[in-house]
């Protein structure tokens, strides 16, 4: 097991709200065995109500003006920071999305406050953590650098920018319980469907829920100042504008859990709109392989541990020498657990 310093920054966050991973440290890769232990402690966290964020909160002066700063970011990502923002030495994003496009507004309106769709509340008491896609213990910053991905110009810790939604997660946190899980964290529960997951239905479905917001291709509603960086009124699916084919939403499972708690439009997980099998048909057209988009060349090193990588992430190089069927099968189900951890 190679051993790694922390990252400086991870101490300037907040550590002492970080789940404990004693004896690891971030970067530190793990073999299985210790994976599952550290694994099963952190789903053992105890749980803490979940804190509905106040606007009105926000510190005055400098610190409140950089939460803020954080907010317009994630509001405003594309005309901030995307790869067609106004300021050509600020696009550090590799795509025109907002971040706030799936890190959605709940009735607070401020980003990531939704619940069940994919919230950043209690973002900063539930890092560092192992991540099984890479094999290592990352970091918050980690990951929110990763969601970056590779801009025309580089985003580092030390960016302002960078900062400033450090500082709005670091304010969503306060008052939490350090260390703790948090309810209505991560994505919605949902119950297994006894069939396969059926792109064919789902496109018929997606014609009927989703086409009016997404497109008929699913490839968005640009706004009239996309091309200086004004992003979409509504989110891409499909093409080279959002998740890859290795992407976490990539996953049928974990899309259709996404959906059913946020989609179509006006949707939430006290409300939902679809029903399981519904957001799960969806998925698997919207996921299907015959719809456009980004390849990852690197997709075959993800989830470099066979025994802990989720049943949902199904592509075809694990499946080399085998019948197309279990590919289709891995890939659309039956899933005997569609709430596994990625």
């Amino acid at each position: 097991m190679g051993r790694a310093l922390p990252l400086l920054f991870w101490c300037a966050c907040g550590l002492a709200q970080a789940f404990d991973i004693t004896p690891y440290r971030v970067g530190d890769s793990l073999p299985a065995s210790e994976a599952r232990v550290l694994l099963a402690r952190y789903a053992a966290r105890p749980q803490q109500p979940w804190r509905e964020p106040d606007e009105a909160r926000i510190p005055a002066g400098p610190e409140g003006d950089q939460i803020r700063d954080g907010i317009d970011l994630l509001r405003n990502t594309s005309r901030r920071v995307g790869k067609l923002a106004p300021d050509e030495t600020k696009r550090m994003n590799w795509n025109s999305l907002n971040c706030v496009n799936c890190h959605q507004a709940g009735p607070s309106g401020l980003p990531g406050s939704k619940k069940f769709a994919l919230p950043l509340v209690n973002a900063v008491n539930d890092y560092p953590k192992f991540d099984i896609k890479s094999g290592k213990i990352i970091s918050l910053e980690q990951r929110a650098l990763g969601m970056f991905g590779a801009g025309s110009v580089p985003i580092l810790a030390d960016t302002p920018e960078f900062q400033s939604i450090m500082a709005y997660l670091r304010w969503l946190a306060r008052d939490t319980r350090p260390g703790a899980a948090m309810d209505g964290a991560g994505l919605m529960p949902m119950d297994a469907m006894p069939r396969a997951a059926d792109p064919l239905r789902g496109q018929k479905l997606f014609a009927t829920k989703c086409q009016a917001c997404h497109g008929a291709d699913a490839t968005g509603q640009r706004k009239a100042d996309f091309n200086n960086g004004g992003g979409y009124l509504f989110p891409p699916l499909t093409g080279d504008d959002t998740y890859d084919n290795a992407g976490h939403m990539f996953a049928v499972p974990l899309l259709a859990r996404y959906i059913r708690a946020s989609m179509p439009l006006g949707a939430s997980h006290d409300k939902p709109q679809l029903t399981a099998a519904e957001a799960l048909d969806i998925a698997a057209y919207v996921n299907d392989d015959a719809t456009p988009r980004r390849h990852n060349p690197n997709r075959a090193k993800l989830y470099p541990d066979a025994a802990l990588r989720p049943q949902g992430f199904a592509i075809p190089e694990h499946f080399a020498g085998q019948s197309p069927r279990a590919y289709q099968r891995a890939k659309f189900g039956p899933f005997r657990n569609v709430n596994e951890h990625y």
